[in-house]
């Protein structure tokens, strides 16, 4: 292995745990962070007045805008990213905002260009409420970029030291960096020579500041109660052990196969293995690590892998030393696509006396498979206790 070269980006490892093979559940926290930023930018357009009557040198008042609702939620959200799924998942979704924020702003622009049609007669509105501001616009995204980057980076960098525990650390000294940056760039940006006093804009720039820091000190509960679940929820998130040892971080199963093009069509296009990374070096050596979502050890002895044979095959004698077993959301109907690819079938989708649907596959590599989808946690129904050493 030493003769070889990573063509991908990896970080350098750690005994930080993060989630190594997202799941469907992080798709939707990226479609939540990008909604708050969106619908937080079409708000901020809007300034509030907090307090008025004040004294001149401090402003006249205390201002904010209507940003202030839900703006500081994109970074509570970033935070989960980033201490669940790490920096390079969470940089991903930054740059999915990001995509979305210039994209909104460029439809404005187009929108509020087009000739208003026949009977409507909101365009000056349109245009005063959603139209192309370019100063504001590379306010806002120019602060979004350094703020989330910076928050997500702090938290990882936190986390990189203090393993699994005070996650509040992370949470709120990302914050109070990030925030202060984005607020920082937007505030300079924005509205140096707009405001008619230094004094207002320092005000506008420290009551939004510190309001968004106290959101997430006043959210901390929630954030901590939604960072549990999903890293309950996550297959691919180990947390550390709290105390001593050399804990396991993976388990990975290497196989050598003749037909290494062949191998990879069938595991990561037609089985949907996600890839982390690939390497090549001399001699045309080459590998590809597949994810699998979690990864577990199940130790049977010969009566049990004599009673799964004639569960799963109806005879024994099946299997070998070594089976690897997936679990799929649709047992058929993933046996049937990787027949078609080349596999060869050893028994179709059976139902099992523990409530699974197990089929068994010859693969590719000469691996023998079981595929199995849980019917009680389909359902609905049944724990996660009555899944024991069953495949």
């Amino acid at each position: 292995m030493t003769t070889l070269h990573d063509t991908q980006h990896r970080e350098a490892s750690s005994t930080v745990s993060f989630a190594t093979a997202p799941s469907g559940t992080y798709a939707v926290i990226v479609a939540v962070f990008c909604g708050l930023l969106l619908i937080s930018n079409i708000a901020a357009t809007k300034t509030i007045t907090v307090v008025d009557g004040l004294p001149e040198f401090v402003g006249g008042g205390i201002f904010t805008d209507g940003g202030a609702f839900l703006f500081p939620l994109t970074y509570i959200v970033g935070d989960v990213l980033a201490e669940v799924y790490g920096l390079r998942q969470a940089k991903r979704a930054i740059w999915v905002g990001f995509a979305l924020g210039a994209l909104a702003s460029l439809t404005f622009l187009a929108v509020g260009a087009a000739p208003p049609g026949p009977g409507y007669e909101n365009q000056e509105a349109f245009l005063a409420v959603l139209g192309f501001v370019p100063r504001i616009v590379l306010a806002s995204l120019t602060g979004y970029l350094a703020g989330q980057f910076l928050n997500a980076y702090v938290v990882v960098k936190i986390k990189e030291r203090t393993k699994e525990r005070h996650l509040w650390a992370r949470l709120i000294g990302s914050t109070v960096v990030g925030e202060f940056a984005d607020t920082a760039l937007f505030c300079f940006i924005a509205f140096v020579g707009v405001f008619p006093t230094w004094g207002g804009l320092i005000s506008y720039a420290v009551a939004g500041y510190v309001y968004k820091v106290m959101v997430e000190v006043v959210m901390l509960p929630v954030t901590y109660a939604v960072i549990r679940a999903i890293k309950k929820r996550e297959p691919g998130y180990a947390a550390a052990p709290p105390s001593g040892g050399t804990p396991v971080r993976q388990m990975r199963l290497v196989v050598a196969v003749d037909d290494y093009d062949s191998a990879v069509h069938f595991y990561r296009d037609e089985l949907g293995l996600i890839v982390e990374e690939t390497y090549e070096g001399e001699n045309e050596a080459k590998v590809m690590i597949l994810g699998a979502g979690r990864a577990t050890l199940e130790l049977s002895n010969r009566p049990q892998i004599d009673l799964i044979d004639t569960v799963e095959v109806g005879r024994t004698g099946v299997s070998g030393q070594y089976r690897l077993a997936f679990e799929v959301d649709d047992s058929a109907s993933v046996t049937n696509r990787l027949t078609a690819a080349g596999a060869e079938l050893i028994a179709p989708p059976t139902a099992t006396p523990w409530r699974s649907l197990n089929a068994r596959l010859q693969g590719q590599g000469d691996v023998q498979l079981t595929i199995f989808t849980e019917l009680g946690a389909a359902q609905g129904g049944g724990s996660d206790h009555d899944n024991t050493d069953k495949h």
